[in-house]
């Protein structure tokens, strides 16, 4: 039995009403015309892990299997939920729908779910390589952009390779947004160790392996789904029309130009050649350094040298590179490449000599480099067969182009100002009768369309094949008057041809025609591939080469995507972790909406930075691999202490009783973040500071601290520096912690919150902070970790209520943050404290006179290690005090000795008032260092055995 209650406000007392159904889509479908964006589905209970929000279409199927109650919460709308499952089930609801209604006739764009939705894996272009430590999950990025191609059976297939991080990684389970990869029907995915063959075994690996090489492809920005029309519009093509100055056209035979053209039509001209014509050979050519072309012929052309032009078609020159050895001893290797020389160019000049067998014809190049860059690679004589015609002869005219008519009689087509797009317009006055009617050419007329889709440019050097998807939404197919449904064909025509580096075309334009047919009613793709003859960039435009037939015809086609691709020649990408998937668009990958990649990995790393590779969340670990990476840290073993870096992170676990407390989990991808930095993250996540002992990178644990580390007073703080503030209030009004780290099941960012209740004078965890100090972690991905660290940082606020500024001579270099110190209180006008003199046996000779009244006192020494003694004291006389027992060191009083034993007198109760945290310290000059510290008490750490 399956029971629904809809709770409009959940904060409500009311008592809930629940209604008995057979669907529970079906039935939240009829209460709904959309289904809330801030609502929830719960089973049984109200609680996180009973919701129960379908968020694609397998946990749709699993809620309706589900049996017993199900609460829908209307949140409220200013409470803040993770929007793509509610999307989901708005989409699972449009599903039920959709699937229990006749389909009606075709008129629109189906569904986006007929598409794999786009991929959201990036690429971060001059990005740092992430770098892993712990356990997280990885999103890779795209090394490339993604590959997409319809195969024969329609479907779309998407191919990528992706990096995951540097160094090696155990990889948990692969998912495509929150579906494992495993349930996607046609999913693959291997990855790949560094410093492996990514066609080679790879160390995790779903689906099908990866035989090939991956494909390189630039996708064409230009292309945004256009729809293909059909091309210009023949007109009339006839041996009878000719041309007069300065801008008609006409014809000798009857014909009526009216009926094919209005005023401002767009016209082109083709064929329109007249005067000389072109010099064409085909054969041996010659290719010179000086960038000059030489042809030997029976052929004898006349007046060469009024050829201002020169095309060169297939002229392949043979390159010959030699490879550098991969390892030292090996012989060389030799590739061979070809460099296309085509394209039109200047001829600077043409000239003709007489051989034994004909004539030898040398055209020099004007312009050479500026149309192929190729020519770079002509260092000496090269022969090849290519095509050559000189053309744009001074005495020719060349009347063709693209032109807006002006008027339009029967036998008349006045154009508006042609020789402003062809300047050879103009040459018709030098001719008899100033028009062509005595010369016959074959003359086509066309009605010009903005119809084709493109010119566009690829620019792609490697590109050895072109790629286009084409995209039929609603299916192709025509259907009869009865209903039948019956396969339908259209045309795609598509030109390209290569461009320079100057991205213009040379070279000739190829076209090809591909037919497609089907008898489908459902959307579907296909891909054209077209391989070039030669590699480089190219232009392209695409137009349909037939019309739709009738009205029962369902032909639209669009333009998905247009990419030039080559196979990548790189199969190892040195020391990161590689990913390689291909995505078959079935049900389970287009019910995707958010197609996402992820993996859950932890990083390998070897043991002390030298050793054997292990899987860790140790931070210890992964701060000894930063500080010692040739990337990272750059430090020596020397520069690192190890044993006291190990040492202090197995202080860590046992102080908290768990190895949690010192994990890291967290990716470095800033380029803006320093070794001192990363090294701080890592250190705070495991409750550590980082400091410097000498030269070498060390650990300290933060903690209850029983002995201070060192003693300020009036002997070593800059007379008239110090200021002392108390407050009886927290900082900035402070009411409670919002605490935000990474939800170890998805790594999503999740707070952890506490609050003050001013009322019971306790705090609380919960939600009741009105103005709570946020705190954003890095590193950190277990609630133990989070929760001891929230409550510390609110205890420092809470507990916090004296703060000292005060400038201290050099030994504050010794200090490191959060360490505990004594400060005598100089801002009185009496305090207690100064140098010891000199010694006699338990009797101290002190620099100040001493003061002492009923009570018992303690004496605070500063020792020579950088601790501090306290010891019970008696007076003995005014500057001599009797010690309880001896120190546990020797004091410092010799008369050669810069700086002797400091020392505080204070009464036995009051101690603790003297006790210090360093906070903050900064240079200030000269041998000064300007300390900031807050009063100390074991109260900040009184939480930190409630949680591990």
């Amino acid at each position: 039995m399956k029971r629904v209650c809809i709770v409009d406000n959940p904060l409500s007392p009311e008592q809930r009403k629940y209604v008995e159904v057979k669907s529970v889509t079906f039935y939240l479908a009829t209460e709904f015309k959309a289904f809330p964006a801030n609502a929830r589905i719960y089973h049984d209970q109200i609680a996180e892990s009973c919701d129960v929000t379908p968020y694609d279409r397998r946990s749709l199927k699993k809620l309706e299997k589900l049996e017993g109650d199900f609460i829908v919460v209307i949140y409220p709308q200013w409470i803040q939920f993770v929007y793509y499952a509610v999307v989901a089930l708005t989409a699972a609801l449009s599903i039920y729908t959709y699937m229990t209604m006749p389909k009606p006739a075709v008129q629109a764009a189906q569904s986006a779910n007929n598409d794999l939705a786009s991929r959201q894996n990036q690429a971060r272009l001059n990005g740092r390589i992430p770098e892993i430590f712990g356990t997280v999950h990885s999103t890779p990025d795209l090394i490339a952009p993604p590959f997409t191609y319809y195969d024969s059976e329609y479907r779309e297939i998407e191919e990528c390779v992706m990096v995951i991080s540097r160094g090696y990684f155990d990889i948990h389970y692969c998912r495509d947004d929150q579906t494992d990869v495993h349930d996607i029907s046609g999913a693959s995915v291997s990855v790949f160790d560094p410093h492996t063959n990514i066609i080679g075994k790879p160390i995790y690996q779903v689906g099908e392996e990866f035989k090939e090489a991956p494909t390189y492809a630039v996708k064409s920005k230009a292309i945004n789904g256009q729809t293909t029309e059909r091309p210009n519009d023949q007109k009339i093509e006839s041996s009878d029309i000719y041309f007069e100055y300065p801008n008609l056209i006409k014809s000798r035979a009857a014909v009526n130009f009216s009926e094919m053209f209005v005023k401002d039509d767009s016209i082109g001209i083709y064929g329109a050649d007249f005067g000389v014509e072109d010099v064409q050979w085909s054969g041996t050519t010659i290719f010179t350094s000086e960038r000059k072309v030489i042809v030997n012929s029976p052929l004898d052309a006349g007046s060469v040298s009024d050829f201002k032009g020169v095309l060169l078609t297939g002229a392949l020159i043979e390159v010959i590179s030699e490879v550098l050895p991969s390892e030292e001893g090996d012989p060389p290797t030799y590739i061979t490449t070809y460099k296309d020389l085509s394209g039109q160019y200047k001829a600077q000049s043409v000239e003709k000599t007489a051989t034994q067998s004909g004539f030898q014809y040398t055209i020099a190049i004007a312009d050479a480099m500026t149309v192929n860059s190729n020519w770079s690679f002509i260092t000496k004589k090269e022969t090849a067969l290519a095509g050559v015609k000189i053309n744009k002869n001074a005495n020719s005219i060349n009347l063709n182009g693209s032109f807006q008519v002006e008027s339009v009689e029967q036998s008349v087509i006045k154009l508006k100002l042609p020789n402003q797009v062809n300047q050879d317009w103009a040459k018709l006055e030098t001719l008899p009768r100033n028009s062509t009617i005595d010369q016959i050419a074959s003359i086509r007329l066309d009605k010009l369309d903005t119809v084709w889709v493109g010119w566009h440019n690829l620019v792609m050097k490697e590109c050895e094949r072109l790629t286009f998807n084409f995209f039929f939404q609603n299916g192709l197919f025509y259907q009869d008057s009865k209903g039948g449904v019956w396969q339908a064909a259209m045309e795609v025509l598509i030109e390209y041809q290569r461009i320079n580096d100057a991205n213009q075309p040379i070279g000739p334009i190829y076209t090809t025609t591909k037919t497609i047919s089907n008898k489908s009613k459902s959307a579907f793709g296909t891909t054209v591939n077209i391989d070039l003859q030669v590699k480089g960039s190219m232009r392209f435009r695409v137009a349909r080469a037939t019309p739709t037939k009738n009205d029962k015809t369902q032909d639209l086609c669009k333009i998905k995507d247009v990419y030039g691709s080559a196979k990548s020649d790189i199969l190892n990408y040195g020391d990161v972790t590689v990913v390689r998937s291909k995505t078959v668009g079935t049900e389970g990958a287009l019910s995707l909406k958010e197609r996402k990649l992820n993996l859950l990995v932890t990083r390998k790393l070897p043991i002390d930075g030298t050793g054997d590779l292990v899987a860790t969340r140790d931070a210890g670990q992964a701060l000894i691999y930063l500080a010692l990476d040739k990337k990272n840290g750059r430090r020596t073993e020397h520069e690192v202490d190890i044993e006291q870096i190990k040492a202090e992170i197995q202080s860590v676990k046992d102080y908290f009783g768990s190895e949690k407390a010192a994990e890291f989990c967290y990716t470095f991808d800033d380029t803006n973040l320093s070794f001192q930095e990363e090294a701080e993250m890592i250190a705070s996540t495991a409750f550590c500071r980082s400091r410097r002992f000498g030269s070498k990178l060390r650990l300290a644990l933060e903690k209850p601290q029983e002995n201070a580390v060192l003693l300020f007073n009036h002997r070593n703080k800059a007379p008239q520096t110090e200021t002392m503030t108390t407050s009886t209030v927290v900082e900035k009004a402070y009411d409670g912690i919002e605490l935000e780290y990474s939800d170890p099941l998805d790594d999503a960012r999740i707070k952890y919150r506490i609050w003050f209740d001013l009322k019971k004078e306790q705090a609380f965890e919960g939600d009741g902070a009105n103005n709570p100090m946020t705190i954003k972690t890095s590193g950190i991905r277990n609630h133990e970790q989070a929760k001891t660290r929230a409550w510390r940082e609110w205890n420092k606020l809470q507990y916090r209520r004296t703060t000292v500024k005060f400038d201290a001579l050099d030994e504050s270099n010794l200090l490191a943050e959060y360490d505990k110190i004594l400060v005598a209180n100089n801002t009185r006008l009496k305090t207690q404290d100064g140098d010891v003199e000199y010694v006699d046996g338990l009797i101290l000779h002190l620099s100040q006179d001493v003061d002492m009244s009923e009570g018992e006192y303690k004496i605070f020494l500063q020792m020579s290690n950088g601790t501090v003694d306290m010891i019970p004291c008696t007076k003995v006389d005014a500057y001599q005090v009797a010690l309880s027992r001896p120190p546990r060191m020797p004091l410092v009083t010799a008369d050669d000795r810069t700086l002797h034993t400091t020392y505080q007198i204070v009464k036995a109760g009051d101690d603790k008032s003297n006790a210090f945290m360093m906070t903050e310290m900064s240079p200030n000059g000269r041998m000064l260092n300007t300390v900031t510290c807050v009063n100390y008490t074991d109260q900040y750490y009184e939480k930190d055995h409630s949680f591990f």
